[in-house]
């Protein structure tokens, strides 16, 4: 995702994913990425369908227990239908945690006389299910239930849209007859699983409270762990457009709201900041404690019409295995010197896997670059169509690059609908991205208007016309908008004048279709790439083959590597998804040519991949070789607890499967170390019960030059064999390459 600015052309290359369209591509893949070649026979037609691909839920209803029970492969969720029919356990099929609750998801009212009503104490709420497609529509109807089991007269009708990887919930407040007066409105209370350490939110504000009026609304990031008093609790009158919890790379829950922004803001008092969000540790049980209430106050509301919310649930969907690393790279016109032939061949040589086609700009100033939402871009599409062709025939997958939010103004498009579709502040202004002067990339659209349907035009025009494997979304983040003409309704207390006379909304409902679309246009074996920098999302990226992170918005790279602590959450998120972490918005241009190595390192570290894929990249692919498909085994990055190191600035990987594991020991200084490595293979992702042989491979040969040779196998010279009885007792002494890595094979 390009940020409003400068930005030269070098920095634009991108990387993409093999999937063996052609039976000879494997022929053309060096030794040293043999590792890939299951994944290459795995593509050939008729695969099993991934988690990409959206499946039918399997219910079971359970009177008896009280229990209504929703699963597919991924994940299982299910409903109390003796408590409200309030979900009460999420449980990720390859994640680790038993239930993601601690205590059940709960609605609540509190009175003005200060009780509480809730829907956990309705014993016999009316539920029912049906199917739609693949889709599964739940209905709870229940009453809102005091402490001595007394009934208040407000009913809760909740609909919950089971979708792939997301829940939408439609929750419906019905008031009695001559209303109610309370002091909280509560759409959620929950304590989560502890493990749930990390977390991001996007905030809720407004011009209106001073923010800047195109704000783009990055994540705000933050660590909330027992027993850690500096972890300070979260605390906001305005409630945040979503929330992502992370037990980071391993997996996850997401909560955010629909695209109505005024029912959250203005709908109950017609004032903003009127709610509370509030996260913070629970001893009793143990967990983190959630609640999201758009009212909370002191003083009593009258509340005497049925109102309702919107918002959404979601898990990534883990598939239960390491991911191969991500090797990507891109292409454009270049004033017309097309990609050749022989380049494409070198590309599938090296091992790349993916490439797209990204010429959003004028970077060569002659006017020939694809302007967003125009077609045809070029006068000489014949040799786009060439370059994606030789790509195809050496097994390299394509894409083009569009942007869900730009839209070009010399579009006859623009011209006519700019203003009607286009993203504005409070005054009707509409957002140009700028690059280099009066360069442009285009002006902001919001997906919440007719954008929408001409994107998806745009993009299947494209995909007729061409033989590409699928799509590059940049911008692929919803975005708080001003205009009026976007508003489905008027919030019924919305305050006349000020936004435009409605309180703003902002585009997922529409960005969740988009990607819903997307994936079943391009089908269960086409590519998605998207692009979320400092937004990543997993309702959306459960779509996506692939997922680019962080081109901006953290500290620069100068003179040293970031601890691995200090990565951001986006980095390796729950490890659902092959990501591209960009090292061209991180490293500093001035900084050390080391720093590059490291930032590869700590990719590896945690189980993504640099993107662009750098030349380090290739040099520490090698060390991989030995354990030949990675998608038989189950990854734990640097966080695992079976590997234990003496030199703090020394991480560990793990690549785990049943009777054998391999250690990626990596040293992230650049002197040579000498330290003890000790593993508990009981704590491994399928532990050893008794190891009986442990091998050190060679290390990366590769370590602070420009090229390296293969690492060595298990049968190999270079390989030495330790002492396991050691290894799993007080440790063994090993020398650790500076900027270096190795790797240990365990069985």
């Amino acid at each position: 995702m390009k940020k409003i600015g400068p930005r030269q052309a070098a920095g634009r290359r991108r990387h993409h994913e093999n999937t063996g369209l052609a039976a000879g591509a494997a022929t053309l893949c060096l030794a040293t990425l043999s590792m890939f070649a299951p994944g290459l026979a795995a593509a050939q037609p008729g695969p099993k369908a991934s988690s990409t691909w959206p499946q039918a839920y399997s219910v079971q209803e359970d009177n008896g227990a009280g229990a209504l029970v929703l699963t597919t492969p991924y994940c299982t969720v299910e409903h109390d239908l003796k408590k409200g029919g309030a979900i009460t356990r999420i449980r990720l099929t390859h994640g680790k945690a038993a239930n993601l609750l601690v205590r059940p998801i709960e609605t609540r009212l509190l009175d003005a006389n200060g009780a509480v009503l809730t829907d956990l104490r309705d014993a016999a709420p009316k539920v029912t299910h049906r199917q739609a497609g693949l889709n599964e529509i739940v209905t709870v109807e229940c009453a809102l239930v005091d402490q001595e089991g007394r009934a208040s007269g407000v009913r809760v009708k909740s609909t919950f849209e089971y979708r792939w990887g997301y829940v939408k919930v439609h929750r419906e407040f019905l008031v009695p007859a001559g209303g109610v007066r309370v002091r909280e409105v509560c759409l959620l209370s929950t304590i989560l699983a502890p493990s749930m350490t990390d977390y991001g939110y996007r905030e809720g504000l407004t011009e209106e409270e001073r923010a800047p009026p195109f704000s783009f609304g990055s994540n705000r990031w933050g660590k909330l762990r027992l027993g850690q008093p500096a972890d300070r609790p979260l605390q906001t009158r305005y409630v945040p457009r979503s929330m992502i919890f992370a037990d980071p790379g391993v997996e996850g829950l997401e909560w955010f709201v629909g695209s109505d922004l005024s029912q959250w803001d203005l709908q109950l008092t017609g004032r903003r900041g009127q709610g509370q969000c509030l996260l913070q540790p629970s001893q009793d049980p143990p967990g983190l404690a959630l609640s999201v209430s758009p009212l909370s106050g002191a003083d009593a509301v009258a509340l005497t019409n049925t109102f309702a919310f919107d918002f959404y649930l979601a898990v990534p969907l883990l598939e239960g295995h390491a991911q191969r690393p991500w090797l990507h790279t891109s292409f454009n016109r270049n004033k017309g010197n097309w990609v050749a032939a022989e380049e494409i061949q070198r590309w599938a040589a090296k091992g790349y896997q993916t490439v797209h086609c990204h010429n959003d700009g004028d970077y060569y100033d002659d006017g020939l670059f694809w302007r967003d939402g125009a077609y045809p871009p070029y006068p000489d599409m014949d040799r786009y169509d060439k370059v994606l062709q030789e790509c195809r025939k050496v097994g390299i997958r394509t894409a083009t690059y569009f942007s869900d939010k730009e839209l070009h103004p010399s579009t006859k498009e623009f011209q006519e609908h700019g203003a009607e579709w286009g993203r504005k502040n409070r005054k009707g202004d509409l957002q140009h991205n700028f690059f280099r002067g009066k360069s442009e990339f285009g002006a902001q659209m919001c997906l919440r208007s007719g954008w929408l349907e001409f994107l998806k035009l745009s993009i299947d025009r494209v995909l007729k016309n061409h033989p590409l494997d699928g799509v590059y979304y940049d911008w692929n983040v919803a975005l708080f908008c001003c205009n009026p003409a976007h508003e489905a309704k008027q919030a019924a207390n919305a305050p006349a004048g000020g936004q435009g006379g409605h309180g703003g909304h902002w585009d997922i409902d529409e960005l969740l279709d988009l990607m819903e679309w997307t994936r079943n246009r391009v089908g269960p074996n086409g590519l998605v790439i998207i692009h979320n920098t400092t937004t990543p999302m997993v309702a959306t990226e459960n779509f996506a083959d692939y997922v680019v992170a962080t081109e901006w918005g953290y500290k620069k790279w100068t003179d040293r590597a970031p601890d691995l602590q200090a990565l951001p959450l986006e980095w390796s998120l729950a490890g659902a998804r092959a990501r591209g972490v960009i090292s061209y918005g991180t490293i500093d241009s001035k900084a050390p040519p080391r720093l590059h190595r490291q930032f590869a390192l700590q990719a590896f570290l945690g189980g993504v991949a640099p993107w662009p894929a750098s030349d380090q990249t290739f040099e520490l692919l090698p060390l991989f070789r030995p354990l030949g498909d990675l998608e038989s085994y189950r990854f734990a990055d640097w966080r695992n607890q079976a590997v234990s190191l003496s030199d703090a600035r020394c991480a560990s990987a793990i690549y785990s499967r049943p009777g054998e594991a391999y250690l990626l020991l990596a040293n992230l200084d650049q002197d040579a170390k000498e330290i003890t490595c000790a593993l508990h293979p009981e704590k491994l992702p399928y532990p050893l019960e008794r190891p009986v042989a442990a091998t050190r491979l060679a290390a990366n040969p590769g370590a602070g030059t420009a090229g390296a040779a293969p690492a060595a196998g298990p049968d190999d010279a270079a390989a030495s064999k330790l002492d396991v009885g050691q290894l799993v007792g007080q440790g063994v002494k090993l020398s650790l390459p500076g900027d270096g890595a190795l790797l240990i094979q365990v069985r």
